[in-house]
């Protein structure tokens, strides 16, 4: 193990350190507001990728012999707490759901309007997808009134638009009873907040469907390198500094109330962000670690296995079920949580 390295050993070991350094900025990152940098916030959307790279170089060296791997290795280790944000193993084939709660949350890209796909009738299919999946609850984000639409056996609906003239926004649908809803408006955005209390059975829940600040990237790795650097990079900066703002109005809305809270949210970041760690420290847990299985893709982005879109509900719910979807109508996949109830 103490024989030189090589040139391309020094380089090799070189890049090691450049990769260590980027997944200790990313492991460092949901603790610092965007606002103190944009540019290095973005680091931390790399997280997964830093992490299998800093994988790779371990083993390289310990197959060499070579005690460099210990650099690579510790870091590894030290950020084991994110692993299960990544990748989750829950086996839930034995949990027996008695009186449950099923809750989604879906972002429809607009059924897509724009024909952004080349398929037709989205929102009917997407109809016939609840009808099969049968959620008690549904909430989504880039919401429009779609005629083929069929959201017949949800008696309550709470639609919110972001103007009187706009036809896009945001909506909770349910099958329970909305005794009081509200929104979170944030400022100059298209993007918005809305949340209703909704009594289930002897429960009395607020229901949060949130779609915080977009990207605005077109997710396709060719696109993208064809984009101009450093448009790119500020651009999504200032989405990370807007998210933080909006999590600060969230918070706020969260304080306000003293019902258990289940948040279906589009957050345009991943779940090991800033914005993420902010939002659960309102007695909260993640219900695909909880109870998720594989890496939990909710993003079609390519061959990068994005988990942009989460639920988050108040610890004191018991998780029972949670699935994803690979359903291909909008650039997000469906996602749904299940819960245990009281009796």
């Amino acid at each position: 193990m103490k024989s030189p390295l090589s040139f391309f050993q020094k380089v090799g070991f070189a890049l090691n350190v450049f990769f260590a350094i980027c997944l200790l900025i990313a492991y460092i990152l949901p603790f610092v507001p965007p606002k103190f940098s944009a540019f290095l916030s973005i680091l931390n959307l790399g997280l997964p990728v830093f992490i299998l790279i800093n994988i790779g170089f371990a083993f390289y060296w310990l197959l060499k012999l070579k005690l460099h791997f210990i650099v690579s290795a510790l870091l590894v280790v030290g950020g084991y707490s994110y692993f299960s944000k990544i990748i989750v193993f829950n086996d839930n084939s034995s949990v027996e759901i008695k009186n449950s709660l099923k809750v989604m949350s879906y972002n429809v890209r607009l059924f897509n309007l724009y024909n952004w796909i080349e398929k037709t009738e989205v929102g009917e299919k997407i109809s016939d997808f609840i009808k099969v999946e049968t959620p008690d609850i549904v909430a989504f984000q880039d919401y429009y009134k779609a005629n083929d639409l069929d959201m017949s056996s949800y008696p309550y609906v709470f639609e919110k638009y972001k103007s009187k003239s706009s036809n896009v926004g945001i909506a909770i649908f349910s099958k329970y009873k909305i005794i009081h809803r509200g929104s979170v408006d944030f400022p100059n955005t298209h993007n918005n907040a809305i949340y209703a209390d909704i009594v289930v059975k002897k429960d009395t829940l607020r229901v949060y469907a949130v779609h915080l600040e977009s990207l605005k990237i077109i997710p396709d790795v060719l696109e993208l390198r064809k984009e101009d650097r450093q448009q790119l990079i500020n651009r999504v900066g200032k989405s990370f500094v807007k998210q933080q703002e909006q999590a600060i109005l969230l918070s706020k809305s969260f304080s306000s109330t003293s019902l258990p809270k289940i948040v279906c949210m589009d957050m345009n970041n991943t779940a090991f962000s800033y914005v993420a760690s902010q939002l659960l420290k309102h007695n909260l847990k993640d219900a695909f670690v909880e109870s998720g299985y594989g890496l939990g893709k909710t993003f079609d982005f390519d061959f990068l296995p994005f988990r942009i879109d989460v639920i988050f509900n108040e610890k004191s719910l018991k998780n029972a079920n949670f699935k994803n979807y690979s359903l291909k109508l909008s650039d997000h996949y469906p996602i749904m949580a299940s819960f245990n109830l009281s009796e």
